[in-house]
């Protein structure tokens, strides 16, 4: 009979965990500093700077668009916190409100959300957009408030709200300009849905956020390792396969998330570090590959050759195989299988054809390695399950 006093939670509480914070790997955590956009930064300052040295003397609107996983939301918080720190040492009254449009899709629920900002109740009695738009002015008025706005992810079926924003002082001669806009986007499509006057006052400026590369997604990881995990649990091996992995789509959420993921496959497990396999282990969890037609339609020796390298990683704590360690597995699996091995250029053949096919991902020795060599990874499946599934297969094939 179970205890009554039994609580799976208290067990999982004193469970060693290599998580030192494991906040520091979410998407809403801003690090101070923000590894290879620090000239995005830059230039987002250059544009605003205008407000701190002549506040009210004009109004700012910037777009920034590129892929999701670029850091364009991170750069711009980051920003928020900072002109917001400069303005109060100035005795500015501004403040930086960032806007989730998926969260708040109305026009409505987004003026709504910046009135709120500023502490001021609504009345429950229901307001037009035009009648938010008059309070909106009057606080920044009354109150002597200026304000940088952030729509993120804004849904273009929003038009009136860019167009009634970006005129919001226009009844007034030589106005005192107290909102400046900052709108995210993904690309700038948005734009051509817009009326005319809108876009000549957006198309301006504009700032891209490229994609990370795999040494840049790395930077990011080893600093957030730092943050959120205890000394010598994360390899660095590990950390270069998932720079890999996410530079396919550049993308430092996905990389973070393998990185989290991975951590709580050691913690489930009680292992002491996060090896490559953990990772591997993450990756087929987030974006999970049926992967048994397709090892089934392979030939006995591209079969032979994935079982040598799917055991190669069971028991080693590396990202990458060379070649040579490859075909010196390879002869052995072939002599367990009693078949016959295949020379250099065929093996080097099969695995193109297994790069080709997605089954692994294969690239050329960088530095520090002496030589050119070709360096060989299994794609997003453990590799246990890969030799598990071989085996079975292979079993069918071959009388060992």
């Amino acid at each position: 009979m179970m205890n009554n006093n039994y609580n799976i939670l208290e067990e999982e509480l004193k469970k060693h965990s290599i998580f030192k914070d494991e906040s520091k790997l979410s998407f809403d955590y801003v690090p101070l500093y923000l590894p290879h956009r620090n000239e995005k930064l830059r230039q987002i300052a250059q544009f605003f700077k205008v407000i701190i040295e002549k506040p009210g003397g004009m109004s700012q609107k910037l777009i920034i668009h590129g892929s999701n996983g670029t850091g364009k939301t991170a750069v711009v918080k980051r920003f928020g916190a900072m002109i917001e720190e400069t303005a109060e040492k100035r005795d500015i009254k501004l403040k930086f409100l960032h806007l989730n449009c998926r969260k708040n899709k109305t026009e409505y629920m987004i003026l709504k959300n910046i009135i709120n900002v500023f502490n001021k109740a609504i009345p429950k009695r229901g307001f037009s957009s035009e009648e938010l738009l008059q309070i909106l002015i009057e606080i920044l008025e009354l109150d002597d408030y200026f304000l940088i706005l952030t729509l993120d992810d804004l849904d273009i079926k929003e038009n009136q709200l860019l167009y009634d924003l970006t005129r919001l002082m226009d009844d007034e001669l030589n106005p005192i300009q107290r909102l400046s806009l900052i709108i995210i986007a993904k690309d700038l499509n948005f734009i051509k849905t817009l009326e005319k006057g809108t876009i000549s006052t957006l198309q301006k400026n504009h700032i891209f956020f490229e994609k990370y590369s795999s040494s840049q997604l790395y930077d990011i990881l080893k600093m957030r390792c730092d943050e959120a995990f205890y000394d010598n649990t994360v390899l660095d091996e590990s950390l270069y396969l998932i720079s890999d992995i996410a530079s396919e789509f550049g993308d430092a959420r996905y990389a973070l998330e393998l990185l989290w993921r991975a951590g709580k496959y050691v913690d489930i497990n009680q292992s002491p570090q996060i090896s490559p396999e953990y990772v591997r282990q993450a990756q087929s969890h987030i974006s999970p590959v049926v992967r048994s037609n397709l090892i089934k339609d392979l030939t006995l020796d591209q079969k032979l050759l994935l079982l040598t390298i799917a055991r190669q990683f069971k028991h080693k704590e590396k990202a990458y195989l060379s070649m040579k360690e490859v075909e010196n597995g390879y002869i052995l699996i072939c002599e367990e299988y009693q078949t016959k091995a295949k020379k250099h250029t065929k093996i080097w053949e099969n695995i193109q054809e297994l790069n080709n096919l997605g089954v692994i991902n294969s690239k050329l020795s960088g530095p520090g390695i002496r030589g050119k060599t070709t360096l060989i990874a299994l794609s997003d499946v453990p590799s246990e399950t890969i030799e598990n599934n071989l085996i079975s297969q292979l079993q069918k094939e071959i009388e060992v």
